[in-house]
């Protein structure tokens, strides 16, 4: 991974940290930080290489995606067992929002989606996604 970002929200304004080359107990600390109110957003990957990871909310409930081909592909983390009809309000990048609850996703399964992402830039397999 060439680098990870964390945004922190003050008075409106966003104070994040960058960590270029960032191991992964460095990135899953930044996760592990995201309190859906100040720190809201981390993102990770290369994006001279056209790939990244975005991981928005906190308080267990997290929204996930990744995108490759500089957007071209986009994979969203799904909850399977949720519906698309009940939302589930969430800070994301500072703005609070409106998400599908099949789109909120457990710390859990943030973090599995996270680690095989940085480790082999893939999705897991043993997770539900959407692309």
């Amino acid at each position: 991974m060439k680098s990870v970002y964390c945004d922190n929200w003050e008075q409106g304004k966003d104070n994040g940290i960058e960590i270029c080359n960032p191991s992964w107990d460095e990135v899953k600390n930044l996760i592990l930080q995201l309190d859906n109110d100040k720190k809201t957003l981390v993102t990770f990957g290369d994006y001279d290489m056209g790939y990244y990871m975005a991981i928005g909310g906190g308080c267990d409930k997290y929204i996930l995606y990744l995108s490759f081909e500089d957007e071209e592909k986009i994979f969203e983390l799904v909850n399977s067992e949720e519906t698309e009809e009940c939302y589930v309000e969430l800070v994301v990048e500072g703005q609070r929002g409106r998400y599908p609850k099949s789109s909120c996703i457990c710390q859990s399964e943030v973090l599995i989606a996270a680690e095989t992402f940085f480790k082999y830039q893939i999705p897991d397999k043993n997770l539900t996604w959407k692309e």
